[in-house]
């Protein structure tokens, strides 16, 4: 294992080498950013074991990536009752590691069009849906919500053939849409237009699909140092 300072990045037992998720540490967080590695569930099981006082994972802009790696994470969130916040955009396989979250939150690190967490199925690398993936998806999101989320909202977004698709959850109250509307979902085919030519789902959101457990806005602990980076990309 090489350590940087402010940033662990783990190699994989297995050859070849592969890189997990960036993340650091401050005060009771973990940061994971970065696309969803096959080594992320080692990382997160190491940093847990060697930093006790943990109790919140914060993921940051993460486009998701290894499907196993979201779901063991995730899990493991919930067995060692750690909070998940949602900081910028985390989809696909990063939306597992979240919703396994103990009580879950989105923060305020981002603007609230760039908070979004999003779901959809599991996909090959020919973008093809993985078979099985949408009933071990909609029984995790079953489980993992608490019972709450709507099983025919959650069937119409494990079966987005495209895997450009997504249903995309942002803050109930903090994203001002002048339609009101909280929960957009995608085919896929929409582009750079997709916030405007999204399906607009009304009747649900974040917290009363279980998404998320309180419409509380956290911050991270390190919030203050992203004014000084890069802004973040488009979710």
């Amino acid at each position: 294992m090489t350590v940087f300072p402010y940033f662990i990045v783990m190699l994989a037992a297995a050859s070849p080498s592969v890189w997990a998720m960036d993340m650091h540490t401050c005060g009771n967080q973990m940061i994971l950013s970065g696309d969803v590695e096959r080594g992320d569930f080692r990382l997160v099981q190491r940093t847990l074991a060697e930093h006790p006082d943990i109790t919140v994972a914060i993921l940051r802009n993460s486009r998701g990536g290894d499907a196993a790696s979201g779901y063991a994470v995730g899990e493991f969130f919930r067995e060692k009752g750690i909070s998940t916040y949602a900081s910028g955009y985390c989809r696909s396989s990063c939306s597992r590691m979240f919703l396994g979250g103990k009580e879950r939150f989105f923060t305020n690190d981002f603007s609230p069009d760039q908070t979004t967490v999003g779901f959809h199925s599991n996909y090959d690398n020919a973008g093809h849906i993985t078979p099985g993936a949408q009933s071990k998806l909609t029984q995790f999101i079953r489980k993992y919500s608490d019972g709450k989320a709507d099983e025919s909202l959650v069937e119409r977004w494990v079966n987005i053939e495209n895997r450009n698709g997504f249903a995309h959850f942002f803050h109930p109250v903090t994203l001002h849409r002048s339609d009101s509307v909280s929960l957009l979902l995608c085919n896929g085919s929409e582009g750079t237009q997709r916030w405007k030519l999204c399906e607009k789902i009304t009747g649900y959101d974040a917290l009363s699909m279980g998404i998320i457990t309180s419409l509380e806005l956290k911050r991270s602990c390190d919030a203050d140092l992203l004014a000084t980076r890069p802004a973040s990309s488009s979710p």
